[in-house]
């Protein structure tokens, strides 16, 4: 993969994280008759590069799609697909895919069936049941295939016509039957979509006669009664639906018919009914008359979902990778299936596929992108994504130095010169800060972030430039008006304007007072009103490790929405001042800040966020450093020896002959400074690492939010070397670590 096709993606990546995206209307399953057009649609957040559509036949394979275009709205946010049901369509499966550039994402996909009887499976059966005298006579049909499930109806032969048979959940139920009852019965199957009606053939011949007393039994066999599976009897229920079952139980005199489930005894009679069935009433129903018995396990038809959600990854090129995607859940259990930029991913040595995470052993540029999770079960489907950025060792492209070592400096300096005499002298590596993070903390602020390896040159302090991007004029930079230690990595900037993009960036500032700027971050849409926030975390202690180190352990309510992180603020009791913050990631539960003061009480809170709000804080704790150890007492210091005493006249001798010595010698240093030359104007001596150091003054615009054509000042004028890059976008500068991504989808 190209250097250029790699920056696209990553930046392309950054942008779908910073502004949502996802489907906003998937397509939708449909049963619909022979002859009728089906119309299925789909729309995105933000428009695409391209929207298409792609089929499957339906099988558990993922891998045998096929492309097909569809009708696309000229706004790149919708599109829509036809198709017409034929007499040979089979059941197939639609999905939308959308690209932004080399990413891409794919919809829940749609099953189309073919709404149909099929009685290929129903023989002309003719069954005999003889039944007791004054008992309750339950009897079943076996329903046809058809899709959807036909609705069945009892009809009784009476002297070569019909009489239809109340019948409404399409099982022959006769109370109290008399001799009377007795006759040939049929069935009839009618699928409401198609509007076909068939008479089954099978046909039931039906004796009600007196048996006296004796044993009890049922009247039809397991495989009439209910699905068999496993050797048991089964039956599903959708969440929430209605279960009925019947108890065929027969004898003379007639039996009293007892219920039983899983929570124990029911009150029922022959039709045990349970209304908005789910979890909690799945498990085993008993019927039993006298000393006979017949049992269903009953479950609850969920569909498909994911418990957690997808967390982005970072990593680096040649460096392993786990992409996590929850649990799934659902009944029937669904199967998982993994997708990368809209691909089915093949398994194999290097890449390992369980239901809940996707390993890469070894990260390759190709890898980036979106990472996708589909639940599938039950004819249906759940998505998460999660992005994948990755970071190259190296780059090779000499497009990229060329394009990205741009120089920002002050005009009015010298270039600086390397001391040619020691080449080792001048490599210095400044290593820049990663591409930012930016998260909403209100309508006017925001929280930026990012990482530094703290290899390379020792940064003396950070700076953070943002600037307005809604439109594409030429809206200069600004300058947070603060210095940023170098072991803080995020910073509050606050006096925005909401529903507008923002662009952020980081420079450092190194010991050699050399500076470099690290990749701008994508456009950060500041939305007005935010959406729902995490739990608000609870801070359960904070304890003192050493005179400047502070362990913080907090825990986050079961229930919500999971945080992707947490901003944790500390200040010294003894001051009013602004907080310090530092950033632990979505999955940590503990902190130590470091860089604290000895023998100091400090204020700590915590509060978890989203990329659109944050939690409330939660409770302050104060804590307070170890006191540092006591500095050791000064010993006293010896007594001077006594020098030998000498004759009176030899000392002031001595003493007159040294005096004259030094006056000679200041006198000669004297003359020797006049007589050298003068530097040339403007020149600057070298500093010790080659570079020569900077002496302009750091000035910053006193309204960092003034708009474009006002009096804009030097916005960071202290940025003046050549390892600096003055891109006017900062999108391609020397970093190409990017930070936390966001969840779409």
């Amino acid at each position: 993969m190209g250097l250029r096709v790699l920056l696209q993606m990553l930046w392309i990546a950054c942008v779908l994280g910073e502004i949502d995206i996802r489907f906003t209307k998937h397509p939708e399953s449909v049963s619909a008759p022979v002859g009728d057009e089906v119309s299925f649609e789909c729309a995105v957040r933000v428009p695409g590069e391209r929207l298409a559509w792609r089929w499957r036949y339906d099988s558990p394979n993922w891998t045998d799609w096929t492309d097909l275009n569809g009708f696309n709205d000229k706004d790149g946010v919708s599109t829509r697909l036809v198709v017409k049901i034929k007499e040979d369509t089979a059941t197939t499966y639609y999905q939308c895919v959308v690209w932004y550039g080399a990413i891409s994402l794919v919809s829940t996909p749609a099953r189309l069936s073919v709404a149909k009887l099929d009685l290929s499976r129903n023989s002309p059966e003719k069954r005999v049941i003889t039944a007791p005298l004054y008992n309750t006579v339950v009897i079943h049909c076996r329903e046809p295939s058809s899709e959807p499930p036909a609705r069945l109806s009892w009809w009784k032969e009476t002297k070569g016509s019909r009489r239809t048979i109340d019948s409404p959940y399409g099982v022959l139920v006769i109370k109290n039957a008399t001799a009377e009852d007795s006759g040939t019965y049929g069935c009839t199957a009618t699928n409401d979509i198609s509007e076909q009606v068939v008479d089954l053939p099978e046909r039931v011949y039906l004796r009600v006669q007196h048996e006296g007393n004796g044993g009890y039994r049922f009247l039809e066999s397991e495989d009439y009664a209910g699905t068999m599976q496993d050797g048991v009897l089964t039956a599903s229920v959708p969440s929430g639906g209605i279960f009925r079952v019947w108890c065929d139980a027969v004898g003379s005199p007639p039996p009293h018919v007892r219920w039983t489930g899983p929570n124990g005894v029911i009150e029922a009679n022959h039709e045990l009914v349970i209304e908005r069935f789910d979890e909690k009433n799945e498990g085993v129903y008993t019927c039993s008359a006298n000393d006979i018995r017949r049992s269903w396990k009953v479950i609850a038809l969920r569909p498909p979902q994911w418990e957690g959600s997808a967390a982005s990854v970072n990593a680096s090129e040649g460096s392993p990778a786990l992409i996590s995607c929850g649990i799934p859940r659902g009944q029937p259990p669904p199967t998982v299936h993994w997708i990368h930029n809209a691909e089915p991913i093949n398994t194999g040595p290097g890449v390992l596929a369980t239901e809940t995470s996707l390993r890469l052993d070894h990260v390759e540029k190709r890898h980036a992108g979106v990472v996708q999770c589909a639940a599938c079960g039950g004819g249906r489907c759940a998505l998460d994504a999660a992005l994948l950025s990755v970071v190259p060792v190296q780059v090779n492209d000499p497009d990229y130095s060329s394009e990205v070592t741009k120089t920002m400096h002050v005009p009015s300096q010298q270039p600086k010169r390397h001391n040619k005499k020691n080449p080792r002298k001048h490599k210095a590596v400044l290593i820049p800060p990663s591409r930012p993070n930016v998260s909403r903390l209100s309508d006017e602020s925001v929280m930026v972030s990012w990482s530094h390896d703290n290899h390379g040159l020792p940064i003396q302090f950070f700076k953070v430039q943002y600037k307005e991007a809604t439109n594409s004029s030429n809206v200069q930079w600004q300058t947070a008006n603060h210095d940023i230690p170098a072991h803080i990595h995020s910073f509050e900037i606050d006096g925005l304007i909401p529903d507008k993009y923002y662009k952020f960036r980081i420079a450092a500032v190194y010991s050699n007072q050399d500076n470099k700027l690290g990749r701008s971050s994508g456009r950060f849409f500041l939305q007005r009103g935010s959406s729902q926030a995490p739990r608000r975390p609870v801070l359960d202690n904070a304890v003192a490790l050493s005179p400047h180190s502070i362990q913080l352990n907090w825990t986050m309510p079961p229930d919500g929405v999971a945080p992707e992180g947490f901003y944790v603020y500390y200040r010294a009791v003894s001051t009013a001042g602004a907080y310090e913050k530092v950033i632990a990631g979505g999955s940590t539960r503990s902190l130590m800040l470091e860089h604290l003061s000895p023998d100091t009480a400090y204020e700590l809170k915590i509060q978890a966020y989203i990329s659109n709000a944050p939690s409330d804080f939660s409770a302050i704790l104060n804590a307070k450093t170890l006191r540092g150890p006591a500095p050791p007492s000064p010993e006293p210091a010896p007594p001077p020896a006594s020098p030998p005493r000498a004759p009176s006249a030899l000392v002031t001798a001595g003493g007159a002959g040294a005096a004259v010595l030094l006056l000679l010698l200041a006198a000669l240093v004297l003359m020797c400074r006049r007589r050298r030359p003068a530097t040339k104007k403007g020149s600057v001596p070298e500093g010790s690492n080659g570079y020569r150091p900077a002496k302009v003054p750091i000035s910053i615009t006193t309204n960092p939010m003034h708009t474009e054509g006002s009096e804009p000042g030097v916005e960071m004028s202290f940025l003046h070397n050549n390892n600096c890059g003055n891109n006017t976008d900062g999108d391609e500068a020397h970093s190409r670590k990017n930070g936390p991504s966001r969840q779409y989808v």
